[in-house]
């Protein structure tokens, strides 16, 4: 940090920034003079309690603090010194005031390295002391398994305090005691309750609070940084990867380049990863096949083979009895779109490979913004609007992102937040109208009291999830909404067409959709298929869990052969639910293909909002495991070897078969191509494919039929139970899962 600037503001700057109600210090960031401080934080409100931003103001008698003046009325009346003498030594003497209880233990403090109060010390510290009496002792807190306190070198800056206050919505932290007694705490003994309790790790000045998790490894000049994405929701926002000796050893939030600044991460983001690197991570490939030489390491040149060879002889063998033969291919939603082009060219090359995803998915996949979140959270929209109609979603652990946008347009004032669904403590106020569908059905028909809610505000919106396409009357649901939608248009003459935004959970859910609107895997596929390959998929979904637990109860009927295999494809493998699918389906034989995790492979996906972020590989994989890309690759070129009957003559043609017009225009829109030969749809191309809008129909509509059933929360634990199946693993989370619910439920765990 520099401040060997000889700058003076005058009235006459050409920057008319300074004329807006803000502070002084704010106006000097703007201009890149940085001007040294504790109390003020550019996410966070100002406190003015640090005075280590004092300045001089010309004909003023003494320094004035620059985060509690304004800038207009300090620029349009004098000139303002940032570095005269006056200033240096009033600095000095605050820096002074700062250290006399703050302990000198940088050595052992795992903020050194990277610690404001050691830079500033170095340019306004004094070199001898005049203070002999000793330092204040104050008792370390427990708040957490998150946060580590050592709260002897807290300065009081209240940049905690004021964090868990305005961004975090949980007012559990404070200052009690007066004078020296003053203290930062909880008061009354419990924990720092919140999903994004790690960023006060990065806002304290100090090493008063640091990652309980990381004590006494690195220092900060170390380690070699590299930006990537969020993997834990689906929104993939920026984060930083410290890495060291082929390890991440920790991550920091990342330079939002949307919205300018640095942002929040939750504390799953922050601390999971060690989940990807844990001792229950499979990094060797095995065949189970029931024997005594089962699960031992064999090569990929002996796995591939074996896999062929299997396949090779089930194809002639049910050719000569006229069964059906199939692979069924099973995807999971964290997989890259470079793996969802090279599996759909294994498809097309070889038919009985069958495309399925792990759960159900009724969604319309024709235009874009029937699975995207189309409300930009850093657009004017948002800030527009004054209401907001939540439907079964809980946006405070399904994506942390969209529910801060939402608090800080909450506290801006005049937002009215509806919510449909089960009661939650979202950190911010709101109207819970019920959870049932019927709730539902009278807002669109006109005979629920919120109605006039709609029709006289400006830009209302609605926020649902993925996990609302799982209902089998997802469709007429949507079809409700966006019939709420055009009556909300026809009466406040707004011109929002596109109310409906869906929050996608996975870090590649709207990649999924892009690319095709794959069927569910299904009995009928278990039955009719002589392999599953599972990719990238743990078998705790609601879909196959579902599925064991009919088999198990006989619901079924008994299959025709039971030379079946089971190919999985992943870092992690739950032993009892594998052992479960495999007994209750026949599965005889377990071909098992270790692959790296998230970054250790490169990849492109597509968050919520459409944007598209692309991932590198940052460190190197681990003993035998293989990116997907590479082990598809591998089965493609194995798969030259063999002479398949099932398709002979078109098995060397690869072509992109379109179902319908709109996928057509999703292909060639994702492609990134201009299309000029096509007349019949260049009419489409010419605009931006977003906009693409479909006239509505004059007739009356018809009548859509829904379930009368609740609609209820997916997530039960925040912690380990989200759609990232490495959280589960992670050492931390567990720690915290164990916590919240010992403090949310009444039994002991």
């Amino acid at each position: 940090m520099k401040f060997n600037y000889d700058l003076e503001f005058k009235n006459n700057a050409t920057n008319d920034f300074w004329k807006q109600n803000i502070p002084l210090i704010e106006y000097c960031e703007t201009l890149g003079i940085s001007v040294p401080h504790y109390c003020y934080h550019k996410n966070l409100s100002i406190s003015g309690n640090c005075r280590m931003c004092l300045v001089e103001l010309k004909n003023s008698p003494k320094p004035i603090v620059s985060c509690a003046m304004n800038a207009k009325s300090c620029l349009a009346n004098g000139t303002v010194y940032t570095n005269s003498s006056l200033v240096k030594k009033a600095r000095e003497n605050v820096l002074e005031f700062l250290l006399l209880n703050h302990p000198l233990d940088c050595p052992i403090c795992d903020q050194g390295g990277e610690c404001d109060l050691q830079d500033q010390s170095l340019f306004f510290g004094l070199t001898k002391k005049r203070f002999y009496s000793f330092k204040r002792v104050v008792l370390d807190k427990n708040i957490g398994p998150i946060v580590k306190t050592v709260m002897t070198r807290c300065i009081h800056c209240t940049r905690c305090v004021r964090f868990a206050t305005e961004i975090a919505g949980v007012e559990d932290i404070g200052m009690f005691g007066r004078g020296l007694q003053s203290e930062i705490g909880t008061y009354v003994e419990k924990i720092f309750q919140s999903e994004l309790s790690g960023n006060v790790i990065d806002l304290c000045p100090v090493g008063a609070l640091t990652s309980k998790p990381y004590p006494f490894v690195n220092r900060s000049w170390e380690l070699k940084s590299v930006t990537s994405i969020d993997f834990s929701d689906g929104f993939g926002v920026p984060i930083q990867l410290f890495i060291k000796n082929n390890q991440i050893i920790k991550i920091l939030p990342g330079y939002d380049r949307t919205a300018y600044k640095t942002n929040w991460i939750s504390d799953k983001t922050r601390f999971s990863f060690d989940g990807m690197f844990s001792p229950e991570k499979i990094i060797y490939s095995f065949i189970d096949n029931n024997k005594k030489n089962s699960f031992i390491n064999v090569s990929w040149q002996k796995l591939f083979k074996e896999f062929f060879f299997t396949l090779y002889f089930q194809n002639h063998l049910l050719k000569h009895v006229y069964q059906p033969h199939q692979v069924t291919v099973c995807l999971g939603k964290n997989t890259s779109l470079e793996v969802l082009n090279l599996v759909n060219t294994l498809t097309q090359r070889y038919p009985f490979f069958k495309l399925r995803q792990s759960e159900s998915h009724n969604i319309d996949v024709d235009l874009e913004h029937n699975y995207c979140l189309n409300s930009n959270l850093n657009s004017s929209k948002l800030l527009t609007s004054n209401t907001c109609l939540l439907i079964g979603i809980n946006p405070r652990y399904e994506g942390s992102k969209l529910n801060l946008k939402l608090r800080s347009r909450f506290l801006k004032g005049n937002f009215n937040i509806i919510q449909i669904g089960s009661l939650v403590n979202l950190t911010f106020s709101n109207t819970n109208v019920g959870s049932n569908t019927n709730i539902l059905k009278s807002l669109i028909e006109g005979n629920n009291l919120f109605c006039q809610e709609f029709v006289n505000s400006l830009n209302p919106f609605f926020i649902s999830n993925t996990e609302l396409f799982k209902r089998k009357d997802s469709l007429n649901l949507v079809k409700m909404l966006n019939l709420l939608g055009k009556h909300i248009n026809l009466f406040s003459q707004t011109n929002n067409r596109n109310h409906l935004n869906i929050l996608n959970l996975d870090l590649n859910d709207a990649g999924f959709a892009n690319f095709a609107n794959l069927k569910t895997i299904k009995n009928k596929d278990f039955k009719d298929s002589t392999g599953i390959y599972f990719i990238n998929n743990s078998f705790s979904t609601s879909n196959i869990k579902k599925l064991v637990s009919l088999r198990l109860l006989n619901f079924f009927q008994d299959y025709g052969h039971n030379a079946k295999i089971l190919i999985t494809q992943s870092s992690n493998l739950d032993v009892k639910l594998t052992a479960q699918l495999r007994r209750s389906f026949n599965l005889n034989n377990h071909l098992h293909l270790p692959n790296t995790v998230f970054f250790e492979t490169s990849g492109t996906y597509i968050n919520t909002e459409g944007n598209i972020n692309k991932v590198t590989k940052v460190i190197a994989a681990q003993k035998q495991t293989k990116s997907d890309w590479q082990v598809i690759r591998k089965i493609l070129s194995y798969s030259k070897k063999m002479l398949f009957v099932t398709n002979f003559v078109k098995k060397n043609k690869i072509v992109f078969n379109s179902n319908s017009v709109y996928n057509f225009k999703n292909y060639i829109g994702f492609q990134y191509y201009a299309v000029s030969n096509l007349n019949n749809l260049a009419f489409r191309l010419l605009k931006k494919i977003a906009k693409c809008h479909i006239e509505t129909s004059k007739f009356k509509p018809k009548r859509k039929r829904f379930y009368n059933s609740q609609l209820r929360f997916w997530l039960n634990d925040f912690f380990i139970d989200g759609k990232d199946f490495n959280s589960k693993y992670s050492s931390t989370m567990i720690q915290c899962s164990k916590l919240s619910r010992l403090n949310n439920t009444n039994f002991k765990f």
